[in-house]
């Protein structure tokens, strides 16, 4: 009876057993935590799907608020150059009220022709790499103005007067930049006999200049 008792003992306490009730538990913690793990990816994939479901469903609505975002953006470039133009463009009225004020005996203005013109510069890109930089794009305004007269003194050259009068007149020194602004343009005319005055005769001859090209970035 003894011996019955010693062997039983002898089997509880072996080794072996123990070992294999614990890697029996450590194999069923084990796949706890990969069933965790496979739930977790599922939840995760399920959610994934959805966002993206929701995604397709919105992406229209996306695309046309970014096309209207752009849109947008180009027409408020357009309205800040025009804003540009309305405040900085060249106002002819006061060269008109500037030769209201030149007025010389004896010489008569017959036309006043203004050429304003733009030249439009695309922006360039100079350097390569992070060193890269670009250069805005600008508009060049260029303004030409044209003065024909007739000249009723042509002895004593009224037309040099004229000229002279324009040159100095403070509105065109400060806006040419310098006295000497006005040229003769072409030759003069030869004597002519006035039609209304068969006792005056008169030359053409027409005076011209060109004031400093103004640059407005874009």
């Amino acid at each position: 009876m003894a011996e019955s008792q010693a062997a039983e003992e002898a089997r509880r306490r072996n080794p072996v057993k123990l070992g294999i009730w614990i890697a029996g538990f450590l194999v069923a913690v084990v796949g706890l935590w990969i069933g965790k793990e496979q739930l977790d990816i599922y939840f995760a994939s399920s959610n994934l799907n959805n966002l993206n479901a929701q995604w397709k469903a919105k992406e229209p609505l996306y695309i046309a608020v970014t096309k209207y975002q752009g849109r947008i953006g180009e027409i408020d470039h357009k309205l800040a150059a025009l804003d540009r133009l309305t405040t900085n463009r060249f106002l002819w009225g006061s060269v008109l009220n500037a030769l209201q004020q030149t007025v010389v005996d004896q010489v008569q203005v017959t036309r006043v022709a203004g050429a304003q013109t733009y030249v439009v510069e695309e922006p360039t890109t100079i350097g390569t790499g992070p060193n890269k930089a670009v250069v805005p794009g600008s508009v060049i305004e260029k303004v030409k103005l044209t003065i024909a007269a007739k000249d009723y003194n042509p002895k004593n050259e009224g037309y040099s007067k004229y000229k002279e009068t324009l040159c100095n007149f403070d509105f065109f020194v400060k806006h040419l930049g310098r006295r000497d602004g006005f040229v003769l343009d072409g030759a003069l005319g030869p004597l002519r006999v006035d039609p209304q005055d068969p006792a005056r005769q008169f030359q053409d001859f027409s005076l011209g200049t060109h004031f400093p090209d103004a640059r407005r970035n874009e």
